[in-house]
């Protein structure tokens, strides 16, 4: 009876595989490109673009962004930087940008009560802006010279008030090409990715790297002052745009623009806890604690289902194998490694496709998945509790939403 149990549960897990694999792949290729292709438009053709960076202690890996934006062939544009570093991010900018007139930098006001760091930045550097377009970027963030050309043809063409942009994520180090993929590419399975451009859909997906928005609609929604404490701002935003009536865009653009997140275990522990689960609930507006608890062990348990599950069904299923001899369990154990076996490849596949990590490490997906797990929960404690996320020496209370 009990092996009985396990074999379906195997099979509810194979089956998730598979729908997750479909649903992101799907997703994938039903959204539009942006590739390096010769511009249609003429220079007195193009609007007046502000670019607003908010940076905090970058000093390490500003570089490449500062970089790729001065090197823009966008004719028209400014590019306004709101700094609140305590290390040496300023110095570094400005030993890159040294008398390029199209840059502005500033320095970031006090935090005032209620607000998170980056709407604050971001409100704070649109308040100068003079742009008839807004494009808010990252600084871990680095571009093709014709990125923003690029992105502005497409926003004028399809009439776009808001285009966000899926970048390519690069993974560095051992434990970004394990952790990395998970979320990444969970994302566009509980966000269907190719639903997101059409008007009469709810769902709202977008990649704060990039946002290039109207600045008359930024302003009609009342900018980051109506979403100030919501810590996932890239999709809060997204999401007022869109319910006030406003034509949202998603584009894959990871030819052409790149990131790279989190370079060390630290980082992807502090960073997905930021904003893993209490994006989540506040996107779904889900704000009473026994809610978010039932979130909390829903979502864990559906993550050690698919990533873990096999694996350890395996390994169990193996030892009382070569211990009671069992028929029953032998099913058991050969079921456990297809099932193991196809998930592997179907992370191979979805980390190849989307360009995300290095698919060869497909195979720790048990491992990635037991660390999102333990993240997903540390950031539910943490914001269930209300003792606050953390975020580069910034604490986010977390008692009202």
């Amino acid at each position: 009876m009990f092996e009985l149990i396990l074999l379906s549960l195997l099979g509810i897990s194979l089956l998730a595989w598979i729908g997750y694999f479909i649903i992101t792949i799907w997703n994938f290729y039903q959204l539009p490109r942006l590739t390096n292709t010769p511009l249609k438009q003429s220079e007195n053709q193009l609007p007046f673009v502000s670019v607003i960076v908010p940076t905090r202690n970058e000093a390490y890996r500003i570089e490449k962004c500062i970089q790729s934006l001065k090197a823009q062939t966008y004719p028209r544009l400014e590019i306004i930087i709101v700094d609140d570093s305590t290390d040496n991010t300023v110095e570094v900018i400005k030993s890159i940008v040294g008398d390029d007139p199209r840059f502005i930098l500033i320095k970031e006001e006090k935090l005032p009560d209620g607000w998170i760091g980056k709407p604050h930045a971001l409100q704070q550097g649109s308040s100068l802006a003079k742009g008839d377009l807004l494009l808010f970027i990252d600084a871990d963030t680095f571009h093709d010279p014709s990125l923003i050309a690029h992105a502005v043809e497409y926003a004028c063409e399809h009439n776009v008030d808001l285009l966000s942009l899926a970048p390519h994520n690069i993974c560095g180090s051992f434990w970004e090409k394990v952790i990395q993929p998970i979320p990444l590419c969970v994302i566009p399975a509980i966000s269907p990715l190719s639903k997101v451009n059409k008007p009469e859909s709810k769902v709202v997906v977008a990649f704060g790297p990039f946002m290039l928005m109207k600045h008359s609609v930024f302003t009609q929604v009342g900018g980051y002052e109506t979403i100030k404490n919501r810590i996932a701002d890239d999709a809060e935003m997204a999401k007022l745009v869109k319910s006030s009536g406003y034509k949202v865009n998603l584009a894959n653009a990871q030819t052409l623009m790149h990131i790279r997140m989190y370079e060390n275990f630290s980082e992807i522990w502090e960073g997905w806890s930021k904003n893993i689960f209490l994006g989540l609930v506040q996107k779904r507006g889900i704000n009473s604690k026994a809610q978010r608890l039932f979130v909390a062990l829903v979502g864990s348990v559906i993550i050690f289902g698919i990533m873990d599950f096999p694996l350890w069904i395996t390994i169990i299923s193996l030892f009382l194998t070569l211990f009671t001899h069992s028929p029953q369990w032998q099913q058991v154990l050969l079921f456990a490694l297809v099932v193991w076996f196809v998930g592997i490849v179907l992370q191979f596949s979805i980390q190849k496709t989307y360009h995300i990590g290095d698919p060869k490490y497909a195979s720790f997906a048990f491992l990635g998945g037991l660390i999102i797990i333990a993240i997903f929960l540390n950031s539910a404690i943490k914001t269930i509790s209300g003792t606050g996320v953390t975020w580069k020496g910034r604490v986010y209370a977390t008692k009202k939403s």
